[in-house]
């Protein structure tokens, strides 16, 4: 199953698939503004609310080099 397809993600799943570090994952699951559920001793990232995250997020901005 592919993350395009697949409802949960395990956290390292989640952190390739987002490029998010570990450490953020946790404060952003601590903050509310991932959702996670539990498989035995497995926390599982629910990607519709990974992908809501990453769509939240401000466009990046980017700025010509200076003419040398």
């Amino acid at each position: 199953m592919t993350s395009e397809t697949a409802h949960t993600a395990t956290i390292p799943n989640a952190v390739a698939f987002s490029g998010l570090s570990r450490s953020e994952v946790y404060r952003l699951l601590a903050a509310g503004k991932l959702r996670a559920v539990k498989s035995n001793k497995r926390t599982l990232i629910r990607m519709d609310s990974l992908r809501a995250y990453l769509d939240s997020l401000p466009a990046a901005t980017f700025r010509a080099p200076d003419a040398a």
